[in-house]
């Protein structure tokens, strides 16, 4: 999908902690002023997921399948018990009723295909039914699900995660365009991997498309670079989930690899290495 997403800063607004994510809403101009409701007159259920709509839905649609493995798909990998807790997807038949209703509800949210909020009591998805949707839908339900689990996230982690496991069931977090877009960038002189960096973005806003991509990279690296850096990951997550703090990771990555820009990007030049098509 494109890499125009927007991470969730915990900052309050009126009272509520929104988390903002993901994606450009490719609409322009006015929406109008007709009033949009939430998508309420059917739901699946699907495990933690509430599947609002007030359009024709199979139930046994693939997507809605895939969305409920996905649990299971991020559970197992980062090794977290689950929870029960419910999750509101709102799926509007189109942009334009997306929109409009956006626009009414959310007028400090800048434009989005699909977002995820969370307060001190609900979990929610906004999207809209598009060619994209299978991508957001995966992409906002993690950051879900994680939260579900373990709320605290550091951003950029957050944003790896569902960068991760926004891709099709299958392709192993291997995101081809994040790759691709950080070797040219890398090649040109104007990227070298900071995770001192990253952690020091504090809002969504701040978040830019080669900061999504090297949050891929790092999550990529931690769960797949080593069997101990995975098993430490896993681990400092659990940690997180117990005790509620949230650590920065900078330095302790630097110290267990030894260097940590280094193996970055020997770790970005191994998935160079598996690419099936060099980078243009």
């Amino acid at each position: 999908m494109p890499s125009s997403h927007w991470p969730q800063p915990l900052a309050p607004l009126g009272g509520v902690v929104w988390l903002l994510c993901l994606v450009t809403l490719a609409t322009a101009g006015c929406l109008g002023q007709t009033r949009v409701q939430l998508p309420q007159e059917d739901l699946l259920t699907r495990g933690q997921l509430r599947i609002h709509h007030d359009f024709e839905l199979p139930s046994e649609h693939r997507l809605v399948s895939e969305l409920a493995e996905l649990r299971g798909d991020i559970l197992t990998r980062l090794e977290l018990p689950s929870s029960d807790e419910p999750i509101h997807v709102y799926l509007f038949e189109d942009h334009d009723q997306f929109g409009t209703y956006v626009s009414s509800h959310f007028p400090e949210f800048p434009a989005r295909r699909a977002f995820f909020t969370r307060s001190d009591t609900t979990l929610s998805v906004y999207a809209y039914w598009g060619d994209q949707v299978g991508d957001d839908l995966r992409h906002e339900t993690t950051h879900a699900y994680l939260h579900s689990v373990v709320p605290q996230l550091p951003l950029w982690l957050d944003e790896g995660l569902a960068e991760y496991f926004e891709l099709p069931r299958g392709s192993h977090g291997f995101h081809r365009e994040h790759l691709r877009y950080l070797a040219r960038r890398r090649m040109e002189g104007e990227w070298v991997p900071n995770l001192e960096r990253l952690e020091q973005i504090a809002s969504s806003g701040q978040m830019r498309q080669a900061d999504y991509a090297e949050a891929w990279l790092w999550t990529h690296f931690l769960l797949n670079s080593s069997p101990e850096l995975s098993a430490w990951t896993r681990g400092r997550l659990f940690e997180m989930r117990r005790s509620g703090d949230s650590p920065l990771w900078a330095g302790d990555v630097e110290s267990l690899t030894g260097g940590s820009r280094a193996a970055a990007e020997t770790h970005l030049a191994a998935l160079l290495r598996l690419d099936d098509e060099p980078a243009q």
